[in-house]
């Protein structure tokens, strides 16, 4: 699976859970606290904290937690 495919099933995730399986089935090693965090990201609405902002520099607030991962 490229990163295109993992990022859009990523985001089709219901729960952390969801991510926590996805990951294991492709081979990507992440522990349940990473995945919280990346199904928060993936799921933000509203406004964006001091901290996410300061991610999103750039605009790459996605890849890279999924650069971590991969």
């Amino acid at each position: 699976m490229n990163k295109e495919e993992f990022v859009a099933k990523l985001k089709e995730a219901k729960s952390a859970d969801e991510i926590l399986v996805l990951a294991k089935e492709s081979g990507v090693e992440i522990d349940e606290e990473k995945a919280k965090e990346l199904f928060s990201q993936l799921n933000a609405t509203g406004e964006l904290s001091d901290d996410d902002l300061d991610k999103v520099a750039g605009g790459r607030i996605i890849s890279i937690y999924i650069d971590d991962l991969l």
